[in-house]
């Protein structure tokens, strides 16, 4: 099988993906709900947009200005700074027993960001960072997101307006189709581009790799520090940057198959890092109420079980009884 084979094949499980997820993802969103829950918690939207687009793209794309690397992976940790709006976020926001509202209208809050951040950011970033790339136009980034990322997501949320009981069952089996499609998508481009995977091995791409969830961990938690439910959704959506918004601008954009090795590198390892986070803090909301339940046992054994009397034996109390005065 040639070259041009495989990459179209990788095209096209990584437009599946986007596509399938888009849907699947407007299909669970409740606009009316969202948009009341956006209305309530705009200030924590807000100061999320801050941390994603200025924050943690400042970070990113200094330490790819400062480490000496390959151009092209400078050109991959750019779309990842500037990418954000984490596809699986509300569904780990949910395996991690947190506060799924939040996570959603988050979501849908970074993905307008990122549909306004990468096409006017992104241009001058990589031009900055790589100048022997040619300059590329902002509508020559814009539109393949706003066809492939934003329609697919706008289409859903329409879907489910109209057929609310039709996108209930349709919304999961695309679900699964988005992340089967996914998982083709990085096998068949690990396995073509192998090579490059090593030789991404000593340029910083596997540091950037750790260092970017760690970031994101670190600040979203910084975004609610009392509420946990809303600081596990902050952590989530920050810390996984937009794998769909990464593949269509390594697809129509920027193709160096080393800078979409580095996106692939990032955004994997940020999923693994976020799932194992997520289970760990769903084990530690399942056992939170077990403590709560076993620590008040003791206190209703001593108000309603049995006292025994200074020669041993032993006289039931019953909650009612009145107490007994000494003789």
């Amino acid at each position: 099988m040639d070259n041009s084979t495989v990459n179209a094949i990788i095209v096209a499980f990584g437009l599946l993906f986007v596509i399938a997820n888009g849907l699947s993802l407007g299909m669970h969103v409740k606009v009316g709900e969202t948009l009341a829950h956006f209305v309530r918690n705009w200030k924590f939207a807000l100061l999320t947009l801050l941390i994603n687009f200025v924050v943690l793209p400042s970070l990113i794309i200094g330490f790819a200005a400062l480490v000496d690397i390959p151009a092209d992976i400078k050109v991959g940790f750019c779309i990842v700074a500037l990418a954000a709006g984490a596809p699986f976020a509300p569904l780990l926001t949910r395996l991690a027993k947190a506060d799924a509202a939040m996570s959603t209208t988050l979501f849908i809050v970074l993905i307008a960001g990122t549909l306004i951040a990468v096409p006017l950011g992104l241009p001058p970033a990589v031009a900055a960072l790589v100048p022997s790339i040619p300059p590329v136009h902002v509508w020559d980034v814009a539109w393949p997101l706003l066809l492939f990322l934003a329609a697919p997501l706008a289409l859903g949320c329409l879907f489910r307006l109209r057929y609310p009981d039709v996108a209930e069952r349709f919304a999961k089996p695309l679900q699964i189709i988005a992340i089967t499609a996914l998982l083709l998508y990085v096998n068949v481009f690990i396995a073509a581009y192998l090579d490059l995977f090593g030789q991404a091995w000593g340029s910083g791409a596997y540091l950037a790799a750790i260092g970017v969830p760690v970031l994101g961990i670190i600040l979203g938690s910084l975004i609610r520090l009392r509420d946990r439910g809303a600081r596990q959704a902050a952590v989530i959506t920050t810390a996984q940057r937009s794998v769909g918004g990464a593949i269509i601008v390594t697809i129509f954009t920027y193709p160096q198959p080393l800078a979409n090795v580095s996106v692939t590198i990032i955004n994997t390892i940020g999923i693994i890092v976020l799932l194992i986070l997520s289970l760990e803090w769903r084990r530690a909301a399942t056992r939170a109420p077990q403590r709560s339940s076993d620590s008040s046992t003791p206190h209703a054994h001593r108000s309603q079980g049995s006292t025994s009397s200074p020669d041993g034996a032993t006289h039931s109390r019953s909650p009612g009884s009145a107490t007994q005065s000494n003789d």
